[in-house]
């Protein structure tokens, strides 16, 4: 049985504006990609390239498919058994969580007080927001042989 794959990413607004930020920093498309590694593009099979315009990752896929749908991992790991090497590329989402809000201190106010002819003193709390950055996996793609072995995608 064939193991497909999509990669589909839920839109919201924060993920629009994370988006936004990511193409300002100058983040790649596949399309990118594609311009930038003209050769490796047409050393591609019909089919990988189909692949590759559909964004779905398949076992038996090769490591260019995989960079040109995913680009480069954030993490690669190297694992030995006997004479099997596994390569695995691990790909995470970074992301800020609000935490709430805490206080931060105190706001001095004054005023005078015309009935007693003095001035007063008061203080109004001040409080701010807190964030706190997270890093999760998002997926791992596992190579033999340069293919495509097995696909851990996380499901949230």
């Amino acid at each position: 049985m064939k193991s497909v794959v999509k990669f589909w990413f839920p839109v919201s607004s924060s993920l629009i504006l994370v988006s936004a930020f990511i193409l300002l920093a100058g983040c790649e498309s596949v399309e990118h990609r594609i311009q930038k590694n003209p050769q490796l593009w047409k050393s591609l099979s019909q089919n990988e390239k189909l692949a590759v315009e559909n964004r779905t990752i398949d076992i038996g896929h090769s490591t260019d498919v995989v960079f040109f749908i995913l680009g480069n991992p954030d993490q690669m790991r190297t694992e030995t058994e006997g004479e099997q090497r596994r390569e695995v590329w691990i790909y995470t989402r970074i992301f800020t969580r609000y935490e709430g809000t805490d206080l931060a201190g105190y706001r001095s106010r004054i005023y005078y007080d015309s009935l007693n002819r003095v001035y007063r003193v008061f203080y109004i709390p001040k409080y701010v927001n807190l964030y706190s950055e997270h890093s999760e996996v998002e997926a791992e793609i596992e190579f033999e042989d340069g293919r495509v072995a097995a696909i851990t995608e996380v499901k949230r």
